[in-house]
């Protein structure tokens, strides 16, 4: 191989190795939010936190009429929806037996 050969596929190397991994660079970082309710029988407690360009924390307690309603909480997750935010994942565990224990956890992101 000749020379100018030899420096044309090692500047080729170069560029495509600049360029290839450019897909890798973060753009602008990401907004998150939890939304994780926990609660026994009719009393729920739920805990929000967001990071982003401010960060936040807001702790709600409701009592709600029926065991296992969860309406208040999915309206929660349905206005964050509203104002912009996207449902990454969820969750829901719940123990066994009457008023037993349940958690729900949903990440949002923006």
């Amino acid at each position: 191989m000749n020379k100018n050969a030899l420096i044309l596929l090692l500047v080729m190397l170069t560029m495509s190795a600049l360029f290839g991994f450019k897909q890798y660079e973060q753009t602008a970082s990401k907004e998150l939010m939890t939304v994780i309710a926990t609660g026994s029988g009719r009393n729920i407690t739920i805990n929000i936190s967001s990071t982003g360009t401010k960060t936040s924390f807001v702790q709600k307690k409701l009592k709600t009429e029926h065991d296992a309603d969860y309406a208040a909480v999915l309206n929660l997750v349905k206005a964050q929806q509203n104002n912009g935010w996207h449902l990454n994942s969820s969750n829901y565990s719940a123990g066994t037996g009457p008023s037993s224990d349940f958690y729900l956890y949903f990440l949002l992101e923006k």
